[in-house]
């Protein structure tokens, strides 16, 4: 379908090619607009084709490596032989990058091929008479403004990592890139004018009033970074309205782990504003699980998959086991003892129940006899540094394995070994045997990100009161009641400092992509944490790709 528009897509933003901007050449395997458009399926069948994109886009690879592995809570350490990788991965832990960095360049191209389907659909959705497809001018509408909506999403990506970018609308015409100031005004009047047409409390996996009303919040909240103009009024009345029920219903779920079982055996959480669903061998969850997971894993949790044993969070202990004392990173111990996102992570029952975040510890296998939980007698042995030896993952970085002379080499992104660093499960990956594995969703908008946005505005605004009772709201249900007096904000009010919230918005958020942005917002993107010194200038935003500019002769660096 629209094989020659959507290869011109990706040559006009990827890749120079002048010949892509002749559209009128007989081409045989294309199917022109009037053929395909049969019914309502085919119609819908296109509409969500770039929804598949935009799960790629945020959750599979290069735009969530950007946000968190160059960040203070996650890192790609080479283990031994493994892991290397050309030094990709030292180099987005120290901010080290330059306008040939592959990652970059890939998220440069994946959200501009996301905008471009969306601008093929746009174009053909609007030519289309739906009432003869079985659909509604209603239809119509709301199909325009997802489209619309999803578009918007995706520039959000480039305005955050580039700042100035081509608006591009039609898929022909070569553009220079706009200042950041017009990109947000674009954006803005994008999801302004896309919001009526949606409806309250859509399909899961679909934008509706709910989610274009929350990337205003984005928006807003990041104004001042990407344009130099603070909008944190804005983002307050839009959040207050969301939490008020003017564009959905949502509720903060009471179970912690509520947002991300969403899509387990039917589950909805109420909490979710916008999520992409999965389904075993449909639409699986399986980058993030290769990435992070040991090759040994699937024999503790129960699947057949074998993992890169790549990515793991950023050490809170140094060689000799004592804290670091960098005021970022840390992310395991940054949670409080009776914190229940900081257990290690174990099923709990038959039915998808479990409890934790974490894999920390020695590995134990499955218990297949009870079908879940681990058993206790059989723990799950190392293939590499620890080969046929006990697989017990450690919140350090060093190579204890080779013993004294080992960890003379230090703590650093090339000195890991196999079971180096804790491994977050908050995105659970459940029993394969139960038929579980791989049908949660990835959560994009959670109604406790307007509530935390909320509540910045208001620190901001110097309403330190009220912005503790907004993220108390939200954190009461990850402690007992007998242990939530000590934890509370608006109990212990001294205790929510700039600091303090900064690594509050870690501990929500982790993993969800969120990391780096909210790191430049405070202004803490620059500073130092572990194997990471001081940033020597400002790298709040990437540099356009060599290929880019090389691509379209109205481009320009961006300063970087």
């Amino acid at each position: 379908m629209h094989k020659r528009i959507l290869l011109c897509v990706f040559l006009l933003l990827a890749g120079a090619a002048p010949s892509c901007t002749n559209l009128d050449e007989e081409v045989f395997d294309t199917l022109t607009t009037d053929i395909y458009y049969q019914d309502k399926n085919s119609v819908i069948a296109a509409l969500v084709r770039p929804y598949e994109h935009g799960h790629w886009v945020g959750w599979d690879g290069d735009r969530w490596i950007l946000q968190e592995l160059t960040a203070d809570h996650f890192v790609w350490t080479q283990k031994g032989k493994h892991g290397y990788d050309g030094g990709d991965w030292i180099r987005l832990h120290g901010h080290n990058w330059n306008a040939d960095d592959d990652h970059i360049y890939r998220s440069w191209v994946g959200p501009f091929q996301g905008i471009g389907q969306c601008n093929v659909f746009l174009q053909d959705f609007k030519g289309l008479d739906y009432s003869k497809l079985d659909l509604t001018d209603a239809d119509k509408a709301q199909h325009l403004a997802e489209l619309r909506t999803l578009r918007a999403w995706f520039y959000l990506f480039l305005i955050d990592f580039f700042r100035s970018i081509p608006i591009v609308e039609d898929n022909v015409t070569l553009k220079p890139q706009s200042t950041p100031q017009e990109v947000f005004a674009f954006i803005e009047k994008e999801l302004k004018e896309s919001l009526p047409g949606l409806p309250l409390n859509g399909r899961a996996g679909r934008w509706d009033q709910g989610g274009a009303a929350s990337l205003l919040v984005r928006l807003y909240m990041n104004a001042e970074k990407w344009t130099g103009t603070a909008r944190f009024t804005d983002a307050a009345q839009i959040a207050q309205e969301i939490i008020d029920g003017k564009y959905g219903n949502y509720s903060i779920d009471p179970d912690y782990k509520g947002p991300f079982r969403s899509g387990i055996k039917g589950y909805r959480s109420p909490e979710n504003i916008m999520e992409f669903p999965h389904a075993k061998n449909i639409y699986e969850f399986g980058w993030m699980y290769n990435a992070m997971m040991h090759y040994q894993t699937r024999y503790a949790l129960d699947n057949d998959w074998g993992g890169w044993n790549g990515i793991h969070l950023t050490p809170s202990r140094d060689l000799t086991g004592s804290l670091y004392n960098h005021k970022l990173g840390m992310p395991y111990e940054k949670y409080a003892d009776g914190d229940k996102r900081k257990q290690p992570f174990h099923t709990t029952g038959t039915g998808g129940e479990y409890e934790g975040f974490f894999l920390i510890g020695q590995l134990y296998e499955f218990n297949k006899d009870q079908k879940f939980g681990y058993d206790s007698t059989k723990m799950v042995n190392g293939t590499e540094e620890w080969n046929s030896k006990p697989l017990r993952f450690v919140d350090q970085v060093g190579r204890f394995s080779e013993g004294a002379a080992g960890l003379t080499k230090g703590s650093h992104v090339n000195t890991g070994e196999e079971n180096s660093g804790v491994r977050m499960l908050k995105f659970p990956w459940l029993p394969l045997s139960e038929n579980l594995f791989h049908f949660n969703s990835a959560t994009e908008i959670r109604l406790a990100e307007i509530y935390y946005s909320l509540a910045e505005c208001k620190y901001r605004n110097g309403d330190k009161a009220a912005a503790a009772k907004l993220l108390d709201a939200v954190r009461k249900r990850n402690f007992e009641p007998s242990a939530w007096p000590a934890q509370s904000y608006e109990a212990n009010l001294t205790k929510l400092t700039d600091d303090e919230f900064v690594d509050e918005l870690g501990r929500e958020f982790l993993g969800e992509r969120h990391r780096r942005t909210d790191l430049v917002r405070w202004n803490r993107f620059g500073e130092e944490w572990w194997d990471k010194p001081k940033d020597p200038k400002d790298l709040s935003f990437f540099p356009i790709p060599n290929r880019a500019l090389n691509a379209n002769p109205l481009l320009k660096p961006n300063d970087q």
